[in-house]
């Protein structure tokens, strides 16, 4: 256990000391030849194996996005993104800023690393707003009436979904009440029982 007077005093020496020199930048292009240098030196596989291993990874990642088909819908996608911005922003509001961030994590969840189309994210946010939002803003500046300051809630509220199953209360009994407490009044005493019996 090392005592507090210790501790600072080894802070003060390590703040005193020298640090080591930083390393040279690199360019990327070096950085890729040290590296192939390096698995050529140190792997046993044929050099041409690794030479082409840029390209034989490129072949994998097309035959794989070939046979795994990405299809965007649009409108799934917008009630998707609604959905999660209405859940993940307190109070259920948010600007479009919002919309458009979870637009692109949806694209880049559905397409898998593939280009999209340029725009997509714009529509799929534009179909969000025209089918499953409000606009909410009160504007106090004519920067609040711009587009990207403007505030939205989802159309549904938490009231319109399902309510939660809730399991049955039980219903008091009449003849069990609970103990009074030390600051209670006293229960009546039955007329027919004297102080002693009860």
């Amino acid at each position: 256990m090392v005592s507090e007077r210790a501790r600072a005093k080894l802070n003060r020496i390590a703040a005193k000391m020298p640090r080591p020199p930083k390393k040279k930048v690199r360019s990327l292009a070096q950085l890729r030849a040290d590296w192939k240098k390096s698995a050529i030196d140190t792997c046993k596989v044929a050099v041409d194996i690794i030479e082409s291993l840029l390209e034989r990874a490129c072949a994998a990642a097309d035959a794989i996005r070939a046979r795994v088909a990405a299809v965007v819908d649009v409108a799934l996608a917008a009630v998707d993104v609604a959905a999660v911005v209405f859940v993940m922003n307190g109070g259920g509001r948010f600007h479009r800023r919002h919309l458009h961030a979870e637009a692109r994590r949806h694209l880049a969840l559905v397409l898998r690393g593939r280009r999209r189309d340029p725009g997509l994210d714009e529509r799929i946010v534009n179909a969000a707003l025209d089918t499953h939002c409000l606009d909410i803003s009160e504007p106090k500046t004519t920067r609040g009436l711009l587009s990207d300051y403007r505030l939205y809630t989802a159309r549904w509220s938490l009231s319109d979904l399902a309510p939660a199953r809730r399991p049955p209360t039980a219903v008091p009994d009449p003849e069990k009440q609970p103990p009074a407490g030390p600051g209670a009044p006293a229960l009546p005493r039955p007329p027919d029982q004297e102080p002693g019996e009860w």
